[in-house]
């Protein structure tokens, strides 16, 4: 039987209409709706970390039943970056080089019974009446006789338990210069820059031994036992040269010491001469037990105007001791303070 092309191609049309009705029918009967691929595009796209699982329905395959079996769609692989670099290498730890490989060189210092350095240090400063205050230090010489020289004068001290020795010096130069010597040998300098010096006159007297000799000081026609008699017993004070009242006597050095040195200092305010004053001084020496009939030697040192020191070494012989109780007076060994001449 002979069939027709056109015939042929209606009947095609047709069952593929039936076919298509029926897979909307499913579709629509499930709530199913099938996948384009404008949004399967998205998807890929998108890069969902989440990979659901995608069925689609096609026409192509149908069962001997005219059921539709569905044909699983795997969801598109996600692309990959580019493989990084490898990270760098960190460097390896290494061992630490220990204390002990390192060679310390430690120097022993020596101590003082007090945890203190052993070593001589000497420090200065200037106060009023043109005085230097002296603070001599060595932990290690505790009570240690202590030579002090300043300017033509010898003067000895005593460190105490710590090996600490201050003293107050009338000083005869600007700016004063120290030297400082301990009986094991070391030594030490130190500079005070005295800048009211140019305001007082000074005198000292200076002697080797415990001779205990003295300096007076009459002031403006003062005799013994006055108010203007200046001396040991009857000092002055710095406070009444600074005012321009009168002047002060100083004894300095440590008689307790072996070979002791000391020495009385006088000093007056220039200020203080007027037209019709002077200053009368000399030099005395009570016959003692101690002193009687010794040899003794000393010096005297006169600040004068130009500034520099004027000394005179003194060798004199005390009376016997048949004359204990008697005074040494040494006359005209002082020049007198005048009031300068203008």
């Amino acid at each position: 039987m002979n069939i027709s092309p056109r015939i042929i191609a209606i009947a095609t049309i047709g069952l593929g209409a039936l076919t298509f009705g029926a897979l909307m029918t499913e579709a629509r009967s499930s709530n199913i709706r099938p996948l384009n691929v404008e949004t399967m595009r998205e998807l890929i796209q998108g890069q969902a970390s989440a990979e659901p699982e995608v069925t689609v329905l096609t026409s192509a395959s149908t069962g001997s039943n005219g059921a539709n079996t569905p044909i699983e769609t795997p969801a598109p692989a996600l692309a990959l970056p580019v493989e990084a670099p490898e990270a760098p290498a960190l460097p390896q730890p290494q061992r630490l080089a220990q204390a002990s490989d390192a060679t310390t060189t430690v120097t022993d210092q020596a101590l003082s019974p007090f945890g203190l350095p052993c070593g001589l240090s000497v420090s200065t400063s200037a106060s009023e009446g043109a005085i230097v205050a002296l603070d001599i230090m060595d932990p290690c010489q505790p009570h240690s006789r202590v030579i002090i020289e300043h300017s033509g004068l010898n003067l000895t001290g005593r460190t105490d338990v710590m090996g600490l020795l201050t003293m107050d010096v009338p000083v005869f130069e600007n700016p004063a210069f120290f030297t400082i010597r301990m009986p094991d040998g070391a030594s030490d300098s130190s500079l005070a820059i005295v800048p009211d010096l140019d305001s007082y006159y000074r005198v000292g007297l200076q002697w080797n031994e415990d001779r205990a000799l003295e300096l007076h000081a009459m002031e403006f026609g003062a005799t013994y036992g006055d108010p203007g008699h200046i001396w040991l017993d009857h000092a002055g004070s710095v406070d009444r040269a600074v005012a321009g009242e009168g002047g002060f006597v100083m004894q300095v050095g440590d008689a307790d010491v072996d070979n002791p040195m000391l020495a009385q200092i006088y000093s007056f305010p220039r200020d203080a001469l007027d037209g019709n004053g002077n200053v009368r001084l000399t030099i005395e020496a009570p016959v003692t037990e101690a002193n009687c009939g010794q040899d003794t030697l000393a010096r005297t040192l006169e600040l004068e105007e130009d500034g520099r020191v004027a000394v005179i070494e003194l060798t004199f012989t005390l009376p016997d001791c048949d004359a204990v109780g008697d005074y040494l007076v040494l006359q005209n060994l002082l020049h007198d303070l005048r009031v300068a001449s203008n």
